[in-house]
Formats: C-alpha cells, sequence, structure tokens
C-alpha cells in the first residue's frame, strides 16, 4: 500500500516555493525601480537626490516636462511587490487545490449524489495519496458493503417472493382434486354406498393432510432451495395408483390414460408428498395446453423412477425449451393471470431434491412432453 502524503505536508511543499519567489520577486522589483531611478537621473541632470527620497532640487529651477515617469519608476514598487506577492500565492493555492484536493472532492461529491439517488452501480476511484485519498478508498469500502446489504436484502426479498408465488401456486392443485371429490360426491346426490362414502372420505383426508404437511414445511422455509425431502419406502405400486387417481380427478375420466411399467412391488425410498407435487405440476401444465389428452406413464428400474407426461397440444416452443427452468417464465402468447410462470421451476428443484432430474421436449406426433426422474434410493439428504 503507498504511504500516505500529509496535506499539511504538500501545502509546505506548495507554501515555501511562493514565499521564495515572492522575496526573489520583490528583491527584483526593488533592484529594477533603483535602476530606473539612476538611469533616469543620468540622462537628466537637472535632477539631484538628497539622502531624503522626498526631496528634490532642480537646477533650472522647474520640473522636467517628463517628470512623471520618474515619480513611476520610484513609487511603483509599491503596488508592483503585493501584486506579485499575490500573484505568487494564488498560483501556489490554485496548484495545491487542483493537484490535491479538487480531485477527491469532485469523486466525493459525484458518489454521495449517486449514493443519494439509489445507484451503487459504481466505482469511487481517486489517485490522491493524501488524506482525501484516503477518504476516497474509505467511501469506496463503504460502496461495497452497502452495496453488498442491498443485494442481499434484494435477494432475500426476491426469495420470499418467489417461496409465496410457488407456495399459491401449488396450493391450487390440491384444493382442484379436493373440488374433484365433492363433485363425484354430488354426482350420486347420496347414493354412494357406506363403504364408497368412507373411501371417499379417507382420500379427501389423506389430501387435507398432504396438505397440511406441505403448508407447515414452507412456513419454515426462507427459500425453495431449503426444502429437506422427508424420504420414505413406498412401494411401486401404492405410487402409480395416488398417481392415477389424482390425474383422473384433475383431468377428467375421458381425458387421462395412466400406464405403468416394472414391478408394482418394487420398494422406492423418497418422499411421496414432494413426487406428487412434481406429478400434480405436470399434468396442470398438461391440461392447460392439452386439446383433448393427457397421457401419464410411470416406470421403475433399480436406480430411478420416471413419471412422463405428454399431452396433444401444440407443443413447446424453442424458446420455451430454453427458458421454462426460469422462475416466472411464461410463454409470450399465454396471457393466463392465474398462470404464475413456476411450475416448471419448481419441479425441477423437487426432482433434484429427490436425487433425480427432468427434462421437457415435444412429441414425434406434437404435444409436448415432460420426463421427470427419482431416485428409488435414500440419498441421505
Amino acid at each position: 500500500m503507498a504511504e500516505i502524503k500529509s496535506l499539511r505536508t504538500s501545502f509546505i511543499r506548495y507554501i515555501l516555493p511562493c514565499i521564495v519567489l515572492c522575496i526573489i520577486g520583490g528583491v527584483l522589483i526593488e533592484s529594477l525601480s533603483i535602476y530606473l531611478q539612476d538611469w533616469y537621473r543620468a540622462k537628466y541632470e537637472t535632477v539631484y537626490a538628497y539622502s531624503d527620497i522626498s526631496s528634490l532640487i532642480f537646477k533650472s529651477g522647474a520640473e522636467p516636462d517628463n517628470i512623471w515617469v520618474y515619480y513611476i519608476f520610484r513609487y511603483a514598487k509599491i503596488i508592483l511587490i503585493p501584486l506579485w506577492a499575490a500573484a505568487c500565492l494564488w498560483f501556489a493555492a490554485s496548484g495545491f487545490y487542483r493537484r490535491e484536493i479538487r480531485s477527491p472532492v469532485d469523486t466525493l461529491t459525484k458518489a454521495s449524489e449517486k449514493i443519494l439517488s439509489d445507484d451503487l452501480d459504481f466505482t469511487v476511484e481517486c489517485d490522491s495519496e493524501n488524506e482525501l485519498g484516503k477518504l476516497c478508498s474509505s467511501f469506496e469500502t463503504m460502496r461495497q458493503n452497502l452495496y453488498s446489504s442491498n443485494y442481499k436484502l434484494w435477494k432475500s426479498l426476491e426469495e420470499r417472493k418467489r417461496l409465496n408465488s410457488a407456495f399459491s401456486h401449488d396450493l391450487r392443485t390440491p384444493i382442484t382434486v379436493l373440488k374433484g371429490y365433492m363433485e363425484l360426491i354430488e354426482q350420486f346426490d347420496g347414493k354412494l354406498s357406506p363403504d364408497k362414502q368412507a373411501d371417499i372420505l379417507s382420500k379427501m383426508s389423506g389430501q387435507i393432510d398432504r396438505l397440511e404437511n406441505y403448508t407447515e414445511k414452507m412456513s419454515s422455509l426462507h427459500k425453495l432451495e431449503d426444502i429437506i425431502p422427508d424420504v420414505n419406502s413406498i412401494t411401486f405400486g401404492n405410487i402409480c395408483d395416488q398417481l392415477e387417481e389424482n390425474g383422473r380427478l384433475l383431468c377428467g375420466e375421458g381425458k387421462f390414460s395412466f400406464a405403468s411399467e416394472g414391478d408394482s412391488s418394487t420398494s422406492v425410498c423418497t418422499d411421496m408428498e414432494l413426487v406428487m407435487q412434481v406429478f400434480l405440476n405436470l399434468v396442470s401444465n398438461a391440461l392447460r395446453y392439452a386439446d383433448s389428452r393427457v397421457e401419464c406413464t410411470a416406470s421403475v428400474s433399480e436406480k430411478e423412477m420416471s413419471i412422463v407426461v405428454s399431452d396433444d397440444g401444440k407443443g413447446f416452443s424453442e424458446e420455451a425449451i430454453r427458458k421454462a427452468w426460469q422462475p416466472f417464465y411464461r410463454a409470450g402468447n399465454d396471457n393466463d393471470k392465474e398462470h404464475f410462470g413456476l411450475g416448471l421451476y419448481i419441479c425441477k428443484l423437487l426432482c433434484r431434491k429427490n436425487g433425480g432430474d427432468i427434462m421437457i421436449e415435444n412429441n414425434e406426433n406434437g404435444g409436448g412432453k415432460v420426463t421427470a426422474k427419482f431416485s428409488v434410493k435414500n440419498i441421505g439428504i
């Protein structure tokens, strides 16, 4: 780090040459005045000077016509010496201000104006090596800390906004499933058998429990990335039963089809709540864009479980395939205000939390296709 030069030392460096120049200039002006007076007396012999500089005797008894020139040579120094001293002081002060003070003061003034206008995207730079230069460095450190604090606050607010939006987004689908159960009960108009009625109520209770668990889990989070899966062992057949049932309730009997591939007794270690959240998000998205059909296929292997959801709509655009994972992304022609643009982003995050991933593509015959994969082993998060 360069040694800090004191303003006092710098001022002395400027003022000492100024004093020397004032003395030299004063001596030169005094010498010039004496020389010009001697020159005048030598040229005009009518003038005699006594030791008393105010006394003059003229041989002819009359003053020469240009005697005023003599008086200028004699008294001009009274004005010129102070003027010279003032000029030296002015140049010294001007140079000191210009080189040592003006640059850091201008830098600090501009920095203050930017901070007052909430613009922290700048750098405080100053070449001065004195106390003001050090002040500029301290100002830059303060700006960086302020920028960092504001960025963290903004990031926290954005994470909270994204978490709230995700929470609102994910609550809609289970509520839709519950409405589906209610509509099913209303269709039978009290003609349901006690066993069927108890079964539906049990499933509705399960959905309510899932909502409670999800609400409790989300309420303790500061950001979506903090989600910790609650991994439990469940058979693949049980998972398929829940997927098919919820898919039909969400889409309707005639619009949804489900198929499974793999041993139904295979044990899967996963967070069923998060798996269901991914599935319902994918089915909801497919239903929004499907013309008449939503298809789902679930498969399991020794390493992973896959859930493929496809529709017969227009499919994904090239832009959507690139940007669908971004939070709050919505296709350019999507004007649905209830669509947050968070579904695929949340699904990707939850899949990775369960040791898998997700990919999107288009079917060969048209329509969108999304594949979500989950680890069947306990990933120990």
